[in-house]
Parts: C-alpha cells; structure tokens; sequence
C-alpha cells in the first residue's frame, strides 16, 4: 500500500442537523438524528501544487486517536464557502499594500453561487470593513483609498474574524489573512488564538507577502511573522504561503483561491464516549493512485468534542 505522508489536517464535529445543506448532493450517505457527524475537509495537492481531482472513497483512510474509523459520506462537491478576508494596512504595509489588493482580487475570482464574503482591515484595531456580502466586487472596491498606518494588531484580527465567521451562513468556513506576518499591537496571544482555533470550525490560509531577503534590519515582530502565520495555518489544515514579487504573489493568490474551491469532503460517526469535552486527534491517510506522484494532503489535526 502507498500512503502518503499526512501533513496538516481540518476536523469538525457537527450536530446532523447542521449537515443537511453540505450533505444533500449525496445519495448514499446515511445520518441518523440523534447522531454526530465528524465532517473532515482534506486539500490533496500535486508536485506541482495543483489540485488533485477524481480520487475515490477507497483512497482516503480516517484514523481518531490511532483508530480507524469508517467513512460514512465522501464526496467533492464544491459548495458554498463563508470567506472572511483579513487585510493587513499597517504601516510596514506601505510598500504592498498594492500587491495586496491584488491578491485580494484574485483570492475572490471566479465565486460559487452562494458564496459570501467579509473584509476585516487591521491596523492597530481591527474593523469589520465589509459585513456579509454576496458581491466580491463590493470587498475589492472598500480597499481603493486604504493608505498604510500605524502597528499591527494580527492575532486580534484573526480573533475577529473567527467571531465574524459565527455570523456566517455556508457550513464551509474559511479565513484568508493577507499581510506580511508581524504583530505588535495586539491583545491576544498566540495560545489564546490557538485556543479559539482548536474549537473553531475554520480554516485559515495566509499569503505572507516578505521582505526578509532584501530587509536584514527588519524588525523582531516582522522577523517572526512567518513561522506564525505558519503555525496558526497548520492548526487549522489551512496552507502559509510566502512570497517576494509581485508575479509570487499573483500565483499564490490564485491557487489559494482554487484550493478553497476544490476539497474532498469525508464524514464519520465518532467513536463511543467521545463526546467529553477533550481534543481528539485525527489523521488522514491518502493512497495514491499507481504510478502517480507523491501528494500533498492538509487537514486538520483534531477536534475539540463538545460535553456530552
């Protein structure tokens, strides 16, 4: 057997009744009322970082807690996502913040019907710049006059967007933070924030845009951004990327944007008793197909099971 080495990994337990709207494309998979589901995202990804289509139920292996667990629903729907954008204008900003609208554009090209999106900006506070809204072209037009000031307050913002995505409608959540990874503005620590992610049911990705090649003098926040950004992205099998041009920064923007839009998504009933409060580890194993290269697969370590 051929299994591919698991990276990062997303599971959320949900109650069946939130299940339906993600699960009603499906003809086979049977849910009970009294029942949880663990619903389980995985990004499979190529050598060359394009998504991997068409894999089948019989190449994905579930394990919670070193435990094997049967896939009860599976499928690569593209359904609706709930997408909140984290825009970083703070003044170490300043040189990217056209780089970053740009990004911004391409993360919300070619929208699902039914997606959603918000825009949080953070400087030394973050805001909710655009509430909920259907029309990307909305969040793109808010960010035309923004000037880059001030500190950062990073995980505050991330904080804000994990509230805003409650407020959310689609089952799939997701965050996106564009910035170049330096906090030191912010209230909440990084333990705390991971904390709210480890219960969230969220995933965040981040473009880290850098000028660590060019900028030895930077600053220790700057300097830390991102093996920070990094570490909150593998909590949630979300995906850090960096870059250092321009044309680094268009390519990452859209392949995030084409990641979001393209997951497996597996579900199975959680073992007896798991309903306790705890963190239960979760991991993905994939099969490659014969002869095919090696993959790439992100999900999220674990859940957090509610009290029974």
């Amino acid at each position: 057997m051929n299994i591919v080495v698991e990276r990062f990994g997303l599971a959320t337990l949900l109650l069946c009744g939130a299940v339906p709207t993600l699960l009603a494309q499906s003809r086979d998979a049977q849910f009970h009322a009294d029942a949880n589901v663990v619903l389980i995202n995985a990004t499979i990804l190529d050598r060359h970082e394009r998504p991997v289509r068409g894999l089948t139920r019989d190449s994905f292996h579930v394990l919670e807690d070193g435990s094997e667990q049967i896939i009860t629903y599976f499928g690569e729907e593209d359904v609706p996502i709930s997408l909140a954008v984290l825009l970083d204008v703070s003044g170490s900003m300043d040189r990217k913040i056209a780089g970053a609208r740009q990004a911004l554009s391409a993360v919300l090209s070619g929208p699902n019907e039914g997606d959603e999106f918000s825009l949080i900006t953070f400087a030394e506070h973050p805001r909710v710049t655009v509430p909920w809204t259907t029309a990307a072209a909305e969040i793109e037009n808010s960010v035309l006059m923004d000037q880059a000031h001030g500190r950062t307050s990073l995980l505050d913002a991330i904080a804000l967007g994990i509230r805003q995505l409650r407020q959310s409608k689609n089952p799939r959540r997701a965050l996106v933070v564009l910035s170049d990874g330096g906090d030191n503005f912010s209230s909440y620590t990084e333990r705390q924030l991971s904390s709210m992610l480890d219960e969230a049911d969220v995933q965040m990705y981040a473009i880290e845009m850098s000028d660590t090649a060019f900028l030895p003098e930077e600053s220790a926040e700057v300097s830390a951004g991102p093996d920070l950004l990094s570490r909150l992205c593998g909590r949630t099998g979300g995906r850090y990327l960096q870059v250092q041009t321009g044309r680094q920064l268009a390519v990452a923007a859209d392949q995030l944007g084409k990641e979001l839009r393209s997951q497996y998504v597996l579900g199975y009933a959680p073992p007896k008793g798991s309903a306790d409060g705890k963190f239960h580890h979760v991991r993905l194993q994939v099969t490659r197909p014969p002869g095919s290269p090696k993959l790439s697969v992100y999900w999220r370590q674990g859940y957090r099971a509610p009290p029974e």
